[in-house]
C-alpha cells in the first residue's frame, strides 16, 4: 500500500515509521524541512510520564510508547528517552496530584508521595510549603525532540518545504495536491498539527502560543543533572501550570507554563519572546526554585493545538476510510506519538485499531 503522511512533526513522523515498518511505502509531506522551529515539536525536550492526571484511559497507549522509545533507539543508535522519574507537586487535595494517584491505582502503578519535608531533603531545587507534597513517578523521564523527528525520518521519503493543499479521497484512492500538481495513493494520515483546519475544517480546534524558556543555574548549584532532578509539574500556582526538566547542559534549565497562552494563527503568530512572557516565569523561579537565576539563556515560541476538551481528534475521516486524521495534541501530546503514530497505521491498513480510542474518536466534533 502506498500511503501519504501530511504533516512531519510528531505523530506524522510517527505515523510514516511505523507504516513503513508495516510494509507500506510511505511518502512524508511537510511545508517545511522537519524537524524545525515553526510548530509544535521541538524545543530539545519533553516529559514523558505514566500516572497520567489528564485521564487513566491515556495509560495502556503510554505504557506501549516506552518499548517503541527503546526501539526507535536501538534503531537509531542514539539516547532518546532518559529515566529521572517525575514529580507532581502540589497541595494534597490538587486536581494534577489526586488525578495522579487515582489513574496509578487503577493500573497498578507504582508512585510514592513524598511530603514536604522530604521533598526538601531529596530535592534541594524545590523550595517546598509546609503543606505541599509530591506525587513521585519513577516511570517518568524525558525525551529528546529533534532527535526523535529525525530517527523516525531517517530513511522516510520527506518532500520537504512542500505545502499540501488538498486532500481528497476518490473512488480507488487519495489525491494529494501540492503546487507541483497532485499525485495518487492508496490511503493518507493527515497529522498537521497547528494546520490542521486547512484540510479538516470540521474540528473545532484553537492554536495556542506558548514561551518555552531557558534560565540560567547559579554557579554551585549542583543538584539538576538528570541523575538529581527529575522532570516536574507544579500545578495552580499564581503563575498558571509550570512545569520543568533538569539541566542538559550543566548551564540552564528548561521551564514553561502549560496552557494559559493566547489563542493565534500560525500564520502570524509572534515567534520571539517578549519580557510579558517571560516575567511570569523569572517570578515563579524566585519563589519555587533554589539555585536558578532569573537570566534567559534563551527562548522558543512553540504551538499547542487544543481541542475543546483538550483530548486528542483521532480517527477515520467521516467521508473516507482511506483518511486517517492524528491531531490536536492540546498540549500534552509527543510523549504518544510513537503509540498514535501505530494507531495511525492501523487505521489505514486495516481500517481500526485495538486499541481503545473511544474517548479520542472524531465523532464527538462531527
Amino acid at each position: 500500500m502506498r500511503v501519504a503522511v501530511v504533516g512531519c512533526g510528531a505523530m506524522g513522523a510517527a505515523a510514516g515509521w511505523r507504516l513503513q515498518k508495516r510494509g507500506a511505502e510511505v511518502v512524508c509531506f511537510d511545508r517545511y524541512s522537519p524537524p524545525h522551529e515553526i510548530g509544535s515539536t521541538h524545543g530539545e525536550s519533553r516529559v514523558t510520564r505514566t500516572a497520567y492526571f489528564e485521564g487513566p484511559w491515556y495509560v495502556p497507549l503510554l505504557k506501549e510508547t516506552f518499548g517503541m522509545w527503546r526501539e526507535l533507539e536501538a534503531e537509531s543508535k542514539q539516547q532518546l528517552l532518559t529515566p529521572t522519574g517525575l514529580l507532581m507537586i502540589g497541595a494534597p487535595d490538587s486536581e494534577a496530584v489526586v488525578a495522579s494517584q487515582a489513574a496509578a491505582n487503577e493500573h497498578g502503578l507504582e508512585v510514592k508521595v513524598l511530603d514536604a519535608s522530604e521533598l526538601r531533603r531529596r530535592y534541594p531545587g524545590h523550595t517546598v510549603g509546609d503543606g505541599e507534597i509530591a506525587v513521585f513517578d519513577p516511570q517518568a523521564g524525558f525525551l529528546r525532540v529533534e532527535a526523535i523527528v529525525s530517527a523516525m525520518t531517517r530513511e522516510l521519503n520527506v518532500r520537504r518545504n512542500t505545502k499540501v493543499t488538498g486532500v481528497d479521497p476518490k473512488s480507488d484512492g487519495v489525491e494529494v495536491s501540492t503546487a507541483q500538481g497532485s499525485e495518487m495513493f492508496d490511503a493518507a494520515v493527515i497529522a498537521t498539527g497547528p494546520w490542521m483546519t486547512e484540510l479538516v475544517p470540521f474540528l473545532p480546534l484553537k492554536v495556542e502560543r506558548q514561551v518555552l524558556v531557558w534560565l540560567a543555574i547559579q554557579s554551585g548549584a549542583d543538584w539538576f543533572s538528570p541523575e538529581r532532578f527529575p522532570v516536574w509539574i507544579r500545578e495552580a500556582t499564581p503563575q498558571g501550570d509550570v512545569y520543568g526538566l533538569p539541566t542538559l547542559d550543566g548551564l540552564s534549565i528548561k521551564l514553561a507554563r502549560h496552557h494559559g497562552g493566547e489563542t493565534v494563527d500560525p500564520a502570524t503568530v509572534r515567534r520571539t519572546a517578549t519580557d510579558a512572557d517571560l516575567d511570569p516565569l523569572r517570578l515563579f523561579v524566585t519563589k519555587y526554585l533554589h539555585g536558578v537565576t532569573r537570566h534567559v539563556t534563551r527562548s522558543s515560541v512553540c504551538l499547542y493545538t487544543n481541542t475543546p476538551d483538550r483530548h486528542f481528534a483521532i480517527g477515520l475521516h467521516p467521508e473516507s476510510e482511506r483518511v486517517a486524521i492524528v491531531s490536536a495534541c492540546s498540549g500534552h501530546g509527543f510523549k504518544f506519538a510513537p503509540v498514535v503514530g501505530d494507531i495511525a497505521a492501523d487505521l489505514v491498513l486495516e481500517g481500526g485499531t485495538r486499541r481503545d480510542i473511544s474517548r479520542l474518536a472524531l465523532q464527538r466534533f462531527t
